[in-house]
């Protein structure tokens, strides 16, 4: 089959599910079923094809603690009212600002510990400085007298004791020159370990406030004052609406005509008397395993938050269509076998006296707005179920309502 419309079918989430399996044995003690009938359409497809696509968030993320608490603040906002309220989805949200904060009272309790373990490593830093400052006099002296000794000796104007002395003191206080350099070097460690630990303890409490890190509109809050919440718990969603994406799946035959930057149509159900613009902002370079298609990524700008997350948009690439007819049914006409990975259509015929439905296979090929064309199985005005198809198996006796 055509596979560029089957991805952009199953997001959408318009095409059901047949349950070709086990038929009951009770269906044709309940009756008929009652169907809605619609005609196979026809319509030509000149210069362009049209292809459905889902808005998406530019950008969407869960935002969680760090640290672990109990919700003590969430950001408030004033309602119509003009009352106070705390954020509800849909309200805007400003890059920076803080949404909600956990209790604080421990980790500062860790701040102000690790504070003063800084503090009192940066003491022990002085004084050791100090320490060496007297050894290195010392030594100085200890230098000089073992100097002034030594002329002596060379002379033989003092004893041995008076020159072994004089040389003892000058190697002991060379060791305690050594000895006090070498507690600098460790307290200036120590001091730098409970610098780190104090930073850390610093960003710990920082995260006790949950911030925004971008502009953008709030879609879901999962937490409330007084809710106990922890590293692992999404604590808001936020999206980025200022640019919103339309996804599509173009086959292989079809890559010529859509490249990085162009510039195509899209219309949004939403807005149906409303042009848009979209920017092709990448194009897949390898095709989906499955679907063998090819997916599209447009770029729409949307400035004044029209557009939300989840709208169908309809987007046009000029240069497919033919000339020949293209025949179209609803989407909901359109029923997907996942076990014999088929689509299949249920048209009604008259078998024993009785209307039935009979299972047709089709190949669909791609979505125009809520209809789906048909490259293979039907002719035009054919009559099919239209509502109701996913509940029928074949053979089904069905009864035609309005």
């Amino acid at each position: 089959m055509n596979t560029h419309a089957l991805t952009t079918l199953v997001v959408i989430g318009a095409v059901t599910t047949c349950g070709c399996g086990d038929h009951d044995a009770n269906a044709d003690a309940r009756g008929p079923k009652a169907v809605r009938v619609v005609a196979v359409e026809s319509s030509s497809s000149v210069g362009s094809t049209t292809y459905s696509a889902v808005i998406t968030p530019n950008a969407q993320v869960d935002l969680v603690f760090r640290a672990q608490g109990y919700v003590v603040g969430i950001r408030q906002t004033k309602d119509a009212d003009g009352h106070s309220r705390v954020l509800e989805p849909g309200a805007p949200i400003e890059r920076g600002v803080t949404l909600a904060r956990v209790r604080s009272g421990d980790y500062q309790a860790v701040v102000d510990k690790a504070h003063g373990a800084r503090d009192e490593s940066t003491a022990g830093v002085t004084e050791a400085e100090a320490g060496l400052a007297e050894a290195q006099a010392a030594l100085t002296q200890a230098e000089s007298d073992f100097e002034r000794i030594s002329i002596l000796w060379a002379q033989e104007s003092v004893t041995k004791p008076a020159y072994d002395g004089a040389k003892a003191k000058r190697d002991a206080t060379r060791a305690k020159v050594d000895a006090a350099t070498a507690a600098i070097a460790a307290a200036k460690q120590r001091a730098a370990a409970a610098a780190a630990q104090a930073h850390e303890a610093e960003i710990a409490l920082d995260d006790t406030e949950l911030r925004a890190p971008f502009d953008g509109i709030l879609v879901e809050r999962h937490v409330d004052i007084g809710t106990l919440v922890s590293p692992a718990m999404s604590a808001f969603t936020i999206a980025d609406l200022r640019l919103v994406k339309a996804r599509f799946s173009v086959p292989d035959t079809a890559l010529r005509r859509v490249r990085a930057g162009q510039v195509l149509s899209v219309s949004i159900d939403a807005f149906a008397d409303e042009p848009f613009l979209g920017h092709v902002l990448s194009v897949a370079p390898a095709a989906d395993l499955k679907a063998r298609s090819f997916e599209v990524t447009v770029t729409i700008d949307n400035p004044a938050l029209k557009l939300r997350s989840g709208m169908i948009a309809s987007i046009r690439v000029a240069g497919e269509g033919t000339d020949r007819p293209l025949l179209r049914i609803p989407i909901d006409a359109l029923v997907h076998d996942p076990v014999r990975e088929q689509y299949l259509v249920y048209a009604i015929e008259q078998k024993e006296g009785a209307t039935v439905a009979k299972a047709i296979r089709v190949t669909p090929g791609p979505l125009i707005g809520n209809q789906v064309s048909i490259l293979k199985g039907l002719t035009q005005g054919q009559r099919l179920v239209g509502s109701g198809a996913n509940l029928l198996q074949p053979g089904d006796a069905v009864k035609e309502i309005q």
